[in-house]
């Protein structure tokens, strides 16, 4: 009987939290790029003396589209994992199966590396951000900015994890048998190649010629 793989619910448990996690730190960047939006539309509040507000909308839209090739990197990871976790004829346990299991950890290394950018730069913003809220009196949610921080660093360790379980994760009994029916696989084919070897060296001066072949006479 076939030992149940023990290793599969956390790696399914991991992919869920991942999942999670990415769609909370897409929301949260969409909320902070949309608070810092009307505090760029906000009226009452006066640029700090030498600070160039298209800059600053520069610095945040180049932010937003950073975190829109995220979201696709996470959409892409999700749809590799749907497919070869779920869809896939062979689990991803199992030792041939590499092909998706690359694809996958490709695509969560990509987005892990991405989201640590992103969540960088945001990171970036807060000396100022903190600046103008506490001297200035901007109206931005600082706190909403930090919450997207620390799901950015949370989503790519998730990411990371993710990726590392896929590593480790194999199917020892899937294995072992691929081994026997290789050996096997190589006995028969030995085997066959010593019968040949011997039917030639053994075979009598006559066998395999044709009766047309025969002198005349010893016809049957």
């Amino acid at each position: 009987m076939a030992q149940p793989d023990t290793f599969k619910p956390w790696v399914w448990a991991v992919f869920a939290f991942n999942t999670l996690f990415n769609g909370i730190f897409a929301v949260l960047c969409f909320a902070t790029f949309s608070s810092f939006r009307k505090m760029m539309d906000d009226t009452s509040f006066t640029f700090p003396a030498g600070t160039d507000k298209n800059t600053w909308e520069w610095l945040f839209d180049g932010a937003a589209v950073n975190a829109f090739f995220a979201l696709i990197l996470v959409v892409l990871s999700v749809a590799f994992a749907i497919r070869y976790m779920i869809f896939s004829r062979r689990a991803l346990s199992h030792p041939r199966s590499s092909y998706g299991k690359g694809i996958m950890i490709a695509t969560s290394l990509f987005a892990a590396l991405h989201m640590i950018n992103i969540a960088t730069q945001f990171l970036s913003f807060e000396p100022a951000m903190t600046h103008w809220v506490r001297d200035y009196h901007a109206h931005f949610n600082r706190v909403l900015l930090m919450a997207t921080v620390a799901f950015g660093y949370l989503s790519a360790a998730l990411q990371l994890l993710f990726l590392f379980m896929l590593l480790v994760w194999h199917n020892r009994e899937a294995e072992a048998l691929d081994r026997v029916a290789l050996a096997h696989k190589d006995e028969a084919a030995f085997g066959l190649s010593d019968m040949d070897d011997v039917r030639y060296r053994f075979s009598g001066p006559g066998e395999g010629t044709s009766q047309q072949e025969q002198p005349p006479g010893r016809a049957t």
